[in-house]
């Protein structure tokens, strides 16, 4: 099995490896344009075109046309991405590092069960090039896996010495969680018809705080989403929602029921539900994300690295310049 992926990435090497110019024979003959090299790996602007059609259908579909700068730019992309591609396939055949043929295709079939079209015609040589296409993207990601994600360590001490120095960023402030029975209030409403919204808005106070379920009352009164729900906003900070709403909230208590409070919106009955001091958060709360953090830097700085040196090692040169 190893020995066929090894056959098929020769074949990848040599197809991307043709001197300048190259005529395709056949009836439809062309030739085909080179654009760079690096080490030994051509990009050609066949190449270019092909990458960058992954995304222009999707600029194309969703506002009908795109601009001869926005396709100068996407090209441009996808340029710069078959040259880091290159790098690191180069990395890969240096470390003689190679993918799976068992995994590749399957990775193949999966392409091919989602593209009718490339299903229908798998034997062109259209299809040759898409596939090694695909065999390149592959090897260039266990390039980095190999160079890049397989170094990248943090120790539990690592973890505990960024939270000792950066305290203040795990500090949670008090933390509400809150209902409402929503009255909503349009902008054009004139004032008998504010008039009889707050009127309602207090007759639905006085039901909830009468002991009457908040829940049902939300779920059959209020105007917005919440009621689905029973009117719960869930859980926020301080200063998260407006300041009307944030003043009355500040200044009850868990099981209170306030209002009519209004604000832009229209006329709120709120219940506060729970309140959680501001507090330390422990190491164990936030370690796996401050190990997150760190691993995410570190690869950054690995990854910066390992291309600088590789565009030291491989040679780029350009044809199109």
């Amino acid at each position: 099995m190893r020995l066929l992926s090894r056959v098929f990435f020769v074949a990848v090497a040599l197809m991307f490896s043709w001197p300048q110019p190259v005529v395709i024979a056949g009836q439809n003959a062309q030739v085909v344009t080179r654009i760079a090299k690096v080490g030994n790996m051509i990009i050609t602007q066949t190449d270019i075109d092909r990458r960058a059609q992954k995304l222009l259908p999707m600029q194309v579909s969703f506002h009908g046309g795109i601009d001869k700068e926005k396709v100068a730019e996407i090209k441009q992309n996808a340029l710069d991405e078959l040259i880091s591609r290159a790098y690191k396939v180069q990395y890969a055949i240096d470390g003689e590092i190679s993918i799976d043929a068992t995994d590749f295709e399957n990775e193949w079939k999966n392409k091919l069960s989602k593209n009718s079209r490339l299903a229908d015609n798998v034997h062109t040589a259209q299809a040759s090039k898409i596939k090694a296409d695909l065999y390149l993207d592959m090897l260039a990601s266990k390039a980095e896996m190999v160079a890049v994600e397989e170094k990248i360590t943090v120790t539990d001490q690592e973890v505990a010495a960024y939270y000792a120095k950066n305290k203040e960023k795990y500090f949670r402030p008090k933390l509400f969680t809150a209902s409402h029975i929503f009255v909503k209030v349009d902008p054009s409403d004139n004032a008998e018809e504010k008039k009889v919204k707050r009127a309602r808005a207090e007759k639905l106070m006085k039901r909830a705080q009468a002991g009457e379920d908040f829940y049902n009352l939300a779920y059959y009164e209020s105007d917005d989403r919440s009621k689905y729900v029973g009117g719960s906003l869930g859980s926020f900070h301080a200063g998260q929602t407006v300041p009307e709403f944030d003043a009355a909230i500040h200044a009850m208590k868990p099981g209170d029921i306030v209002g009519p409070v209004r604000t832009m919106y229209g006329f709120h009955v709120i219940k506060l539900d729970a309140v959680d001091d501001e507090r330390q958060l422990a190491l164990d709360e936030v370690a796996a994300k401050i190990r997150v953090d760190l691993e995410k830097t570190q690869r950054e700085q690995l990854y910066e690295q390992w291309m600088a040196k590789l565009k030291e090692k491989y040679s780029l040169e350009r044809f199109d310049q």
